[in-house]
Formats: C-alpha cells, structure tokens, sequence
C-alpha cells in the first residue's frame, strides 16, 4: 500500500492529536489506516487516520508480532532518539 506498511511508525500532523507517534496496524481503504499507540489507542481500539495527515518514518517494526506492549516500547525508544540531540532545560540564568 504505497509508503505505509503495517509495523510503520508514523506522527499525526492534523487533530487534537497532532505530534503523537502512532504505529501502522491495519488498513480501511485507500487513504485511511488504523494506528495504535499502545497507551490510550490499544490495538484492540485503533484510531482511524486520513493518510494524508500522517508524516511516515523510515523506522518500521517488520515482521514482529505486534501487541501493545511491543508498539510503546518502540514508540518510546524512537520518541527518545530524536530528543537526544535537542538542548535540555537551562537552569540558574535569569
């Protein structure tokens, strides 16, 4: 199905949930997939996004069995590879 495959981590960028990490579970048609986060979105209870507002990763879970726990944990690991090049929070000035 184009760039998506089932495993793709992806970040909603429309909705009150844009900026949230999600990973591909599942397919509705063409244009719309089903993703889980494994924390408010389980994949016995997918959310249903428009691909055209998802930003697709190259990071991908392959061929693992996917469970919740499996989906939070690469979501968290992930999630921490791309802040561990950011500046923390400077304390003392002001």
């Amino acid at each position: 199905m184009g760039l998506l495959e089932v495993g793709q981590l992806v970040t909603s960028k429309m909705g009150r949930d844009s900026g949230k990490k999600y990973v591909v579970i599942g397919f509705y048609d063409e244009s719309h997939v089903q993703v889980a986060d494994g924390f408010v979105r389980k994949m016995n209870r997918p959310k249903r996004k428009n691909t055209k507002h998802l930003v697709v990763h190259q990071e991908s879970l392959g061929s693992r069995t996917l469970d919740d726990r499996t989906v939070r944990e690469f979501i968290e690991r992930h999630s921490n590879e791309e802040s561990s090049g950011e500046e923390g929070p400077t304390y003392g000035q002001g």
